[in-house]
């Protein structure tokens, strides 16, 4: 492994739009710079953060937005893997960490998600045996023991929070009886993740609200009520894109 020395501090660039994605630059440059292979592992946050002079809080924003653009694996118990050693050169020819996320692309994957998501528990809820009732109940369990804990402020359990969440919503829809339709709504599932995590630089994990609609779809299903289980997925789905639209609205208002 090549030795160089430590990164200058970061400065506020114009090149790009958020401290997060200059960040991820850099670490990716440092991938590249260390000749770090795939299975490596990098630094911990607390050296990142001391390497480039920045806080732990970007650092992590950094990492999870390399994680869901595939640089980066993070494992349990084991940090951040090397996936691709070539990350710097594909994000510079990409741009992908500077241009940002469109609205209609967030709404557009979050209209996908949310077809394959109701049908899958439609099917599910018809199909319902105790196998799949004792799944989605073991799985919502793991999840609200999770969010309990992160309420409180938590930061270190976000990658298990992240784990259930995709454990939850995945054993709403396993009794469909199609695995074509369980591979598509993983991959819907994933890319929603990534916009999400790159646009609002978030994990997905929004507090009480969001256990309150784990709660309320949880419940629906157990009940066989499809139709209102249909509704609790679509309000749980669509509520980041709902915000950036307010959001977006309300600055327009005023600035006129």
């Amino acid at each position: 492994m090549k030795q160089s020395e430590p990164f200058q501090p970061l400065a506020q660039s114009a090149e790009v739009k958020r401290l997060y994605a200059a960040v991820a630059k850099q670490i990716a440059a440092f991938v590249a710079e260390r000749d770090l292979k795939p299975g490596e592992r990098l630094p911990s946050e607390q050296k990142l953060a001391r390497q480039f002079n920045i806080s732990r809080a970007t650092v992590r924003e950094a990492i999870v937005a390399l994680e869901v653009l595939g640089l980066i694996d993070v494992r349990m118990n084991c940090g951040a893997v090397i996936l691709d050693p070539h990350a710097a050169t594909k994000l510079e020819q990409g741009g992908l960490l500077s241009c940002g996320v469109s609205g209609e692309r967030l709404e557009e994957v979050a209209r996908f998600r949310i077809l394959l998501e109701i049908d899958g528990a439609r099917q599910s809820i018809a199909n319902a045996g105790v196998e799949w009732e004792s799944a989605l109940v073991a799985a919502h369990h793991r999840l609200a023991h999770v969010e309990f804990r992160m309420k409180s402020g938590s930061v270190t359990n976000y990658e298990l929070w992240r784990q259930c969440d995709w454990q939850f919503h995945e054993a709403l829809v396993a009794g469909c009886g199609s695995q074509l339709h369980m591979e598509l709504h993983k991959s819907a599932f994933d890319q929603f993740r990534k916009i999400v995590a790159l646009e609002y630089r978030a994990v997905g994990f929004r507090g009480v609200r969001i256990i309150e609609e784990h709660k309320a779809i949880l419940d629906a299903a157990l009940a066989r009520d499809a139709d209102t289980c249909a509704r609790a997925l679509e309000h749980h789905i669509t509520a980041y894109f709902k915000v950036r639209g307010r959001a977006v609205s309300t600055a327009r208002a005023a600035a006129s």
